[in-house]
């Protein structure tokens, strides 16, 4: 329902009253109505363009028109503003959710090894190769449930480029 539907089903739910001037609506009535107004349903953006929305809206104050001219000065905004401008209108009149980054988890093979598993994980923010050793003979993954195994793609490559060919999509 938009706003004015809401008005005249509150319109139509009043009566005028001997006691007040003008009409009368129960407040009941009135709370139902507007409960079933609709809002604008969040967008969800790209991070890198979320962070562009909210600097120029906090810190440089700009209006939308500046915003996406900002936006259009670097690749990857300007790329995916090309095919999304009322998405991103969207997201800078009525919020916005971020797009959940993918996550992957990187084995590094070692076929003379299997009693050991080679991996990246991150800690304190930085990314490492780490070692995980089977001592029942039977390999252990566990490791790759451990959220500091889980890296996004610009965390793997960051350090690590080379390792981005084992990298595994995390379901």
């Amino acid at each position: 329902m938009n706003k004015q539907e809401a008005i005249e089903k509150i319109y139509t739910a009043s009566w005028d009253s001997p006691v007040y001037e003008g009409l009368v609506v129960k407040v009941e009535t009135v709370n139902e109505i507007i409960f079933q107004i609709d809002e604008p349903q969040r967008v969800v953006v790209p991070k890198h363009i979320a962070d562009k929305i909210k600097y120029c809206k906090d810190a440089e104050g700009y209006g939308l028109f500046h915003t996406m001219d900002y936006c259009y000065q670097y690749e990857d905004s300007a790329e995916w503003l090309e095919d999304n401008q009322e998405t991103f209108a969207q997201a800078w009149l009525f919020g916005f959710e971020i797009e959940q980054e993918k996550l992957y988890t990187v084995e590094i093979p070692d076929p003379n090894r299997p009693d050991i598993v080679t991996f990246l994980y991150k800690e304190n923010g930085k990314v490492f190769i780490g070692t995980d050793i089977f001592l029942d003979e039977a390999p252990n993954y566990k490791w790759k449930n451990e959220p500091g195994s889980q890296l996004t793609e610009a965390e793997i490559k960051e350090d690590f480029e080379w390792a981005w060919q084992f990298a595994k999509e995390v379901e």
